[in-house]
């Protein structure tokens, strides 16, 4: 009788954890909630190359809506790659998030030392976040490593005083219309010229970036054939034209002298154009003191975007739980991200987020211009496809060859080539087209 109560019990008690189990089935879109017992007051640790997380109180705020002690270990750009590596590839102190930004994160992503984030105990929601912010994210079969709060969409800044000179109008809308293609900019560019001003600081992000952040053909494709996007071979071509005018200023890119041109006072202007994303705009053009309220922001010959810092959670951290309430309340809660965004001004990668907000920013730096409204309708086009995990590699391949062929080593088919015999050398295995 004793071993028949026995069974009977067992058999009511598994009854009860299969109802148990039906009942507290989640649906698919529901992001997954750990039990709030399992956000122990252990230290979650944070790697990142940014200091947002600190400056902007993102940290501050988890903390206190958590209790969860937090290690936010702030790693220099330069060396923030060096860093996490070989934590990695040991798998020991790797930290229980780390970050990757938009120029090699799809490395992290393929590789796989971020958990799937699409699938339980996560299951998180993206639905309404840009495309782009999701597929940077996505490795190539479909799982969702990691995540971000915020989007990249760029544009052209350029100086209201010089425009209203050279062209009577410092109107964003209409000023669109001298760089609706490369023609028009080539036109507009001898103008500035004419007028004793030159179009752009350089030839680098402020111009390559527009080619490279519009690409739609990824380097390596799935049959391991390396490709030459048309968007490539119109800039090695633009770029060659422009220094060949004299349309810029010959300034590398972060140098004193590209700062102090960007920071100059409106009578002293000389440079028209630099190209910044949405963080460019927020960390850099708006920290010019002597020349805010000098620019205005409008679109490029067509839709780019630059940078990124996307965030997963490590595969083997022991504080999980943790590790997703803090990537939950930046990139799930919309509540948080609304109010995130109007104290702070940072693009955010939640399109509902970000409709229900862009009515109610202004920038100083653009006088006065809504910046989110232009962001968002620049957002609709960033595509993410093409970008693979050996964008970063190639890039500096390619930038480093690009500089030579401006000094006349090379021409414009010889770099052509020379590009694909550096790519091959780097990468013996790919086929070259």
């Amino acid at each position: 009788m004793n071993r028949k109560a026995s069974l009977i019990a067992k058999a009511a008690l598994l009854m009860f954890f299969a109802v148990l189990a039906v009942g507290c089935e989640k649906k698919p879109d529901a992001p997954a909630a750990f039990d709030e017992e399992s956000l122990e007051r252990k230290k979650l640790t944070i790697m990142t190359f940014t200091t947002e997380f600190e400056d902007q109180a993102i940290v501050k705020d988890f903390m206190e809506k958590t209790g969860v002690d937090v290690d936010l270990q702030i790693v220099p750009m330069a060396d923030y790659e060096a860093k996490i590596r070989p934590l990695l590839k040991t798998g020991k102190n790797v930290p229980d998030i780390f970050v990757g930004e938009a120029a090699y994160v799809k490395q992290f992503v393929e590789a796989g030392y971020w958990d799937k984030l699409n699938a339980p105990p996560y299951n998180a929601v993206t639905e309404d976040q840009f495309d782009y912010a999701v597929q940077m994210g996505t490795d190539k079969e479909g799982n969702l490593r990691a995540l971000t709060w915020q989007m990249t969409p760029a544009g052209w800044c350029y100086r209201r005083s010089i425009a209203k000179e050279v062209l009577g109008t410092d109107n964003p809308d209409e000023v669109a219309e001298y760089f609706s293609s490369w023609e028009r900019v080539m036109e507009t560019a001898q103008m500035m010229k004419e007028a004793g001003y030159t179009m752009f600081p350089g030839i680098g992000d402020g111009v390559f970036r527009v080619f490279y952040g519009s690409r739609s053909t990824p380097w390596i494709n799935e049959d391991n054939q390396f490709q030459i996007d048309e968007k490539i071979l119109e800039y090695l071509k633009v770029a060659k034209e422009i220094r060949d005018n004299g349309y810029d200023a010959k300034l590398s890119d972060w140098s004193g002298p590209f700062f102090e041109a960007m920071n100059t006072a409106p009578d002293e202007a000389e440079v028209f154009i630099y190209g910044w994303p949405t963080w460019g705009l927020h960390f850099v053009l708006s920290g010019q003191d002597n020349s805010k309220g000098d620019w205005a922001i409008t679109s490029s010959p067509n839709p780019w975007s630059w940078g990124g810092t996307w965030l997963g959670v490590y595969k083997d951290s022991p504080n999980k739980a943790a590790a997703w309430a803090f990537i939950k309340m930046l990139t799930q809660d919309k509540d948080y991200m609304a109010d995130y965004a109007l104290r702070t001004g940072d693009f955010m990668a939640n399109k509902t987020v970000v409709e229900e907000i862009k009515g109610s920013f202004s920038s100083e730096a653009l006088a006065g211009q809504n910046h989110y409204d232009f962001f968002y309708n620049q957002a609709q086009y960033v595509d993410g496809t093409a970008i693979v995990g050996e964008d970063y590699q190639i890039g500096v391949i390619l930038a480093q060859l690009v500089n030579e062929y401006l000094e006349g080593n090379y021409t414009y088919d010889e770099t052509v080539e020379e590009l694909k015999n550096r790519v091959k050398s780097a990468y013996p295995n790919v086929t070259i087209k």
